[in-house]
Order: structure tokens, then C-alpha cells, then sequence
């Protein structure tokens, strides 16, 4: 499945138990973020090489290109959830979307959480369903809040539960690289620069990113840049050219290119459709 507009969709197993996109699919990947939420009942899966068998309440985040296949036990009571959504949705929706985020969900991959943690989250997830189940007018922002609290949940109870893997260490490097974006993206453009900035070769940071966060290095670059712009086309008057100078291109014609592709939109007509959002 590949994904070109926002996406966003979320289910019960009990709404999926007969589905065969989602139970006992295949093997397959696609472009979506993915979390299962095993409330109670039995269940199968398996990302990449990793099996799992959860036997209740357990959470699996699966990032965008990871092949996986997922089965529910067909005689048992299983109760759960399914997220699915893309990196669209949380940029189109989200005015603080971060790379972060997709950080927060890997830490959060097969976390056991407490009673208390277990309970707000399941209200939030009935609060996502009820209102994905009733589309109104600016249901995608609804989503994208409830979303935004479900990722805080998973976050806190995360940090305290890290195992020492391979995985592990990909998303410490993943963290550091994001930080350094964070700091430089008006200056460094190029994978090979950020790399140096971390003792490693481009190809290795391109690998350690991709298995961390399920993007290239230069994803994360280009949408860090992206974000930037985007927040002043909507929170300032500064003409494209003059926020393509602030964001270290000398070459205006590559950054409109560029703008266009990561967006969809030109700089001139996102000016105009976030001027509408935020006159309503």
C-alpha cells in the first residue's frame, strides 16, 4: 500500500477479525506506521525476523517498509486496537509534528504498561474510534490531538523499560542524528555532513536511521527543512525567497522545487490554505 494524501484509520479486532487485509494477512509492507495495541486473547506477529506471541496486554509499533503479518486466534476472545496511519497525516495535521515522534513510537514497541497508564489510553482509544467511526468537519485535527496525547502515554512509560539491543542503538544514533538536524539544518543539507558531525560514514548513518525510524537520513533532513518553511508561510509575511535565504538556499528555483514536492503545494498556495485554516 502506498499512501500520497494523509491517512488515517483505526479499528477493534473485533472490527478487523473477518478482514484479511489485517488478520492473518500475507506477509507484507507498506508505507504506514503502524501500532497494534493486544488488550486481551491471543495473537500472532511477526516484523521482520522478530515473532511475537502476545498474551494480552501488550503494544506493537511497526514502522513504514518493515514486512509483518499479523493473526488474531479465530476461538479466542481477543480484544485490541489497530492504528494505521502515514507521516502525512501527523505533518498535515499536526502544527508540532517532529521526527521525535517516530522515536517515541519505536521506544514504546513492546512496552507493558501500568493499570493507571493502561486506562487512559484505552479511554483515548474509544475517543479515537468514536470519532474516526463519525466523520465530521475537522475530524483529521481531533484525530491528530487524541494521537498526540496517545504518544505522550507511550512515551513516559517507555524511558524507564529500555532494553540494551541492536535496535536500541540505532534509535540512540537516530536521536542524536535528529538533535544535530535540529541544530543545523539551516547550514548542512547533505547526509555526509551530518555523518562527519558524528564520526560515521554516510552509508551507516543512512542504514542505523532507515532501521530506527523506517525513512532515509535524507528524509529526515528534507522534512526538518520542510517544517521550517512551512511554519513560516503560515506564521509570518515573509516571501518565499526571503524564508528560502533563512533556510541557507542560494539556488530559490531548487528550493520551490523542493517545496512542491514535499508538500504538494507551491509556496504561494500553502500561504493562502493556511491563512484560511487559521482566519476560521
Amino acid at each position: 500500500m502506498t499512501t500520497a494524501k494523509p491517512f488515517f484509520e483505526i479499528y477493534t479486532f473485533e472490527q478487523i477479525s473477518n478482514n484479511r487485509e489485517f488478520n492473518g494477512n500475507t506477509p507484507h509492507a507498506h508505507d504506514l506506521i503502524e501500532i497494534i495495541w493486544t488488550v486481551s486473547g491471543n495473537s500472532f506477529l511477526k516484523v521482520d525476523m522478530q515473532t511475537y506471541s502476545p498474551e494480552g496486554d501488550q503494544i506493537f509499533c511497526i514502522m513504514p517498509n518493515q514486512t509483518h503479518h499479523f493473526s488474531i486466534d479465530d476461538d479466542d476472545d481477543s480484544a485490541g486496537y489497530i492504528i494505521r496511519f502515514n507521516e502525512l497525516f501527523l505533518q498535515e495535521y499536526n502544527s508540532v509534528y517532529h521526527a521525535d515522534l517516530l522515536l517515541v513510537l519505536i521506544q514504546s514497541a513492546n512496552i507493558r504498561y501500568s493499570q493507571e497508564i493502561r486506562q487512559e489510553m484505552q479511554s483515548i482509544m474509544d475517543k479515537l474510534i468514536q470519532e474516526f467511526s463519525h466523520q465530521q468537519l475537522y475530524s483529521p485535527d481531533i484525530l491528530s490531538r487524541y494521537l498526540n496525547i496517545l504518544f505522550i502515554h507511550m512515551s513516559r512509560q517507555s524511558h524507564s523499560q529500555q532494553p540494551v539491543t541492536q535496535q536500541h542503538h540505532n534509535v540512540r544514533q537516530a536521536k542524536r542524528f535528529i538533535q544535530l538536524v535540529d541544530q543545523n539544518f539551516r547550514t548542512y543539507k547533505k547526509v555526509s555532513e551530518f555523518a562527519e558531525q558524528m564520526c560515521v560514514t554516510p552509508s551507516y548513518l543512512n542504514e542505523a536511521i532507515k532501521k530506527a525510524t523506517g525513512y532515509t537520513a535524507g528524509h529526515h533532513i528534507r522534512q526538518r527543512v520542510i517544517l521550517e518553511a512551512k511554519r513560516y508561510a503560515a506564521y509570518s509575511d515573509a516571501s518565499m525567497k526571503e524564508v528560502a535565504w533563512d533556510l541557507g538556499f542560494t539556488d530559490i528555483c531548487y528550493f520551490s522545487k523542493l517545496f512542491k514536492k514535499e508538500t504538494g503545494y507551491n509556496f504561494s498556495e500553502f500561504k493562502k490554505r493556511q491563512e484560511k485554516v487559521l482566519a476560521v
